[in-house]
């Protein structure tokens, strides 16, 4: 292999590990900067502007009141009047009349919004007179359509005209008010403007409006004229000096008269004294109406007269100057776009970082409350701030974060960004299907940390996830052409995709396992542990599925493991047929307590003084219908593994506290019987252990020190402050408690005094080699003087000859069992022992 080309692709692979790490954490920025881009990109085409305008309609229908204006008051032209002179366009005189009346209030300011470019007679010269008077306004079309332009009324002055147009947005409500606009040498203002000045410069002066590109300044106070980007405007003509309307009431509330009500004196002359009076037509059939932000809503069929347009035009710009109210005002751009990127960060951060579905959905309809109610605050304060780009950005980066991680979570393992199970199931079936002549094979690689949970429980949680981390690195690292996976807790699986031979993926392991965990550094402190591998290799294109694959790299490595770790192992039929045999023998388990297969046999344990029997120790045997008797080895680690040994050590309880009651009931002696019972180590570790004996014991009705609890020295050791607790509550119950196994054990001895025990049993590995090997022989006499010394019974287990057994006599052992007196017998057997008052003679 080339060693450059095998470092390019070793650091090509780290960086795209690293790349998924970044991605894995710090992908939600990644998502709201695109979903904020993208709604960014929508809004800038015009695709959300819609949405914006009928929102900001509906907060100026909210924030409207029914109070009336102080300074307009309009004269409204209805059907009624115009009946009443069945004629439209009303003649001159009937103006002139009217203007003359209205004259006599003394208002300030009178604007005529009908259009008075041709005579109407009769009264034309009556009416010049009254346009004459330096009060009176009219108006005039701008001529932006020059196929309906209107010049002003005739004989007018042009200081006192103002044009009557309004700009309609693209769905035809008028929202802005077009004040004035420029088109060299002529200056263009409109009807409200005009009459504004006229009443503002009889209090501030005659020079009060000043004019520049940014917007006007009226009697000090500025007009911003607005961009095409103001609020939720993207497209809109923002020619000339225009504002956003400003509704203070609504049209119901502003005080309208009609024609027929002046003629009629049926008015109060303070109603229009210093005021602005407009003057036009309110009758639907003039079709003088557009829609604006008040009457937008879904099923109104109210429009808005132009007269009372004008009104609410004059208000808001008189109300503005004097300080009462102030203009509409949005964001710049670069604002607008940083809040929309905000609340698409905020979405994801925190689809990010809460895991709860309820959690997050509480929190997002939270997240989008405060959003709609600091938009709608804020129009409290007239900023029109955008509500639909954001809260369509949150929405669709809370989707989108979701949908990320789910598919991340479905094919990635979230620790170490590698590939996970599944993933890794799909890449090796897809090996499975290729051909490949020279490359025949597909090599499986199974690795398990070893003592991985102790590293877990010694150094931490975030120890032992930096070691997976760095595992999962440096398998990428040092195999760049294989396919690397978690596929569990501290399990990695790498799949060689192209082997030649089997010996080729043995060589690869072997070189991995030597590299992989040298020397592993976490926060200062060396962490050393092993790995065992199994590996599993097939053919391709013969149709082998992955997941049978997989499963034999599970045997294979489970049997690494048994053989001491820190090993690999390759798999082979026979760990198939082993496993499948497990497997039926599990499941046949099951079902044997519940078709009583179970039975308890009892060993004597002889005392060695009289050669009489002293008790017996229960063992269970396992009798099968078609397999006949099946041996404890072959099927208490089963029961372990699955539990099923606490419902079998609760029976065997039972069952030896009945057997005692019944011995010795018919076998009185000085010294009751006792039988021993093994406990295991998930029995020894219940906390209601000693409730559950005493409650058996209390059934039988027996003395609690008939039960012996044999407890294993390696089970006793696993965590030994809280085997002393546990011993503690066992001896409360008056149970009597033995040490099985005991000196096979390294540590033992240091705790040994401490432990609440009433006997050791001397393991039957150190009695088998008494007779030719003087150093066990040793041991167990040393044994025995120790326990003598803590004053507790010594039996000596496996005994099979004679010799053993005066041996052990003459290092003053008391109990003895073994094959020699007796193997584990059926309980009438047993019985048949004790009516026979059997006993053996040891030769001192």
């Amino acid at each position: 292999m080339h060693f450059g080309s095998f470092y390019g692709r070793s650091r090509l692979r780290s960086v795209q590990l690293w790349l998924w790490r970044w991605l894995q954490r710090y992908g939600y920025v990644l998502i709201a900067l695109g979903v904020a881009l993208a709604v960014i990109g929508i809004r800038q085409l015009g695709g959300l502007e819609e949405l914006e305008l009928k929102l900001f309609d509906s907060r100026v229908r909210h924030a409207v009141t029914n109070v009336d204006l102080p300074d307009v008051v309009v004269v409204g032209i209805n059907e009624m009047d115009i009946k009443r002179y069945n004629h439209w366009p009303l003649s001159d005189q009937t103006i002139a009349e009217l203007l003359e009346q209205l004259q006599t209030y003394e208002p300030v300011a009178i604007g005529l919004d009908i259009y008075r470019d041709i005579d109407h007679p009769p009264g034309r010269e009556q009416l010049d007179r009254q346009l004459a008077v330096e009060n009176v306004y009219g108006v005039y079309d701008v001529g932006l359509d020059p196929t309906r332009s209107t010049p002003p009324p005739q004989g007018m002055d042009l200081e006192r005209t103002g044009f009557a147009d309004f700009v309609a947005d693209s769905d035809g409500v008028i929202r802005r008010n077009f004040m004035f606009a420029s088109i060299k040498p002529d200056e263009f203002y409109a009807l409200g403007l005009k009459l504004s000045l006229h009443v503002l410069k009889n209090r501030y002066g005659p020079d009060i409006l000043k004019k520049n590109l940014a917007g006007l300044t009226i009697a000090g106070r500025f007009f911003p004229t607005l961009a095409q980007n103001t609020g939720g405007y993207q497209n809109e003509d923002m020619a000339g000096y225009q504002v956003m309307f400003q509704y203070q009431t609504t049209d119901r509330s502003i005080r309208q008269v009609s024609l027929t009500d002046v003629f009629n004196n049926e008015v109060d002359p303070n109603w229009f004294k210093n005021k602005v009076v407009l003057i036009g037509t309110v009758a639907p059939s003039i079709k003088d109406t557009v829609f604006t932000s008040l009457n937008t809503q879904a099923g109104s069929v109210a429009t808005t007269p132009g007269v009372i347009l004008h009104a609410h035009a004059v208000r808001q710009i008189l109300s503005v100057v004097e300080g009462d109210y102030s203009l509409i005002w949005g964001w710049t751009q670069w604002q607008e776009m940083l809040w929309i990127g905000f609340w698409c960060l905020m979405g994801s951060v925190l689809v990010w970082h809460i895991q709860r579905f309820v959690l997050l959905t509480l929190t997002s309809a939270i997240a989008l409350a405060s959003l709609v109610i600091t938009g709608w605050g804020m129009f409290l304060y007239q900023g029109w701030i955008p509500i639909v780009p954001p809260a369509l950005g949150f929405a669709t980066v809370v989707s989108s974060t979701i949908a990320y991680q789910v598919f991340y979570r479905t094919f990635y393992d979230p620790l170490t960004s590698l590939p996970n199970r599944v993933s890794s199931l799909k890449r090796l079936q897809s090996c499975l299907n290729q051909r490949n002549a020279s490359q025949p094979m597909v090599a499986l690689l199974l690795l398990d940390l070893d003592l991985f949970k102790s590293v877990n429980e010694t150094l931490g949680v975030q120890v032992a996830d930096r070691l997976l981390q760095i595992v999962a690195e440096r398998i990428v690292y040092l195999m760049p052409h294989a396919s690397a996976a978690r596929v569990s807790g501290n399990q990695f699986a790498l799949i060689l995709p192209s082997v030649a031979h089997r010996q080729e993926a043995i060589s690869t392991t072997a070189a991995l396992q030597k590299q992989l965990m040298h020397s592993i550094h976490i926060g200062g402190q060396l962490v050393s542990t092993t790995i065992s591998i199994g590996i599993a290799l097939h053919h391709k294109g013969l149709g082998y599925r992955a997941h049978a694959l997989l499963q034999d790299a599970h045997r294979a490595l489970g049997k690494a493991k048994k053989s001491g770790r820190d090993r690999y192992e390759v798999f082979n039929e026979t760990m198939r047929t082993h496993s499948v045999s497990q497997f039926q023998l599990e499941m046949e388990l099951r079902h044997a307590g519940d078709d009583e297969q179970f039975q308890l046999y009892y060993q004597p344990i002889i005392e060695v003084a009289s050669g009489k029997i002293a008790g017996f120790e229960a063992l269970i045997r396992w009798l099968h219908p078609e397999r006949g008797t099946v041996p404890p080895n072959d099927f208490i680690s089963i029961a372990e593994d699955t539990g099923m040994i606490l419902t079998m050590g609760d029976w065997i309880l039972d069952e030896a506290c009945y057997q005692i009651r019944q011995w010795q009931q018919q076998f009185p002696m000085p010294q009751p019987l006792f039988i021993g019972v093994n406990l295991s180590s998930r029995q020894f570790v219940q906390q209601d252990l000693a409730t559950t004996i005493a409650t058996i014991t209390q059934r039988h009705q027996i003395d609690p020190r008939g039960l012996k609890l044999e407890l294993t020295e390696s089970v006793a050791m696993e965590d030994v402050e809280a085997a002393i607790q546990q011993l503690k509550r066992l001896k409360e119950k008056g149970l009597h408690i033995s040490l099985d196994d005991f000196g096979t054990g390294y540590s033992s001895l240091s705790y040994l005094h401490r432990l609440p025990i009433d006997s050791l049993k001397i393991d039957k590995s150190f009695v088998d080699r008494m007779e030719n090997i003087s150093e066990h022989a040793d041991i167990v006499g040393t044994i025995v003087s120790l326990g003598h010394r803590l004053n507790l019974d010594i039996i000596a287990e496996g005994v099979e000859t004679m010799a053993q057994a005066c041996l052990l006599k003459q290092l003053r052992c008391q109990y003895v069992q073994g094959y020699f007196f007796a193997k584990p017998l059926p309980r009438d057997q047993a019985a048949q022992l004790l009516r026979q008052n059997k006993r053996w003679k040891i030769e001192d």
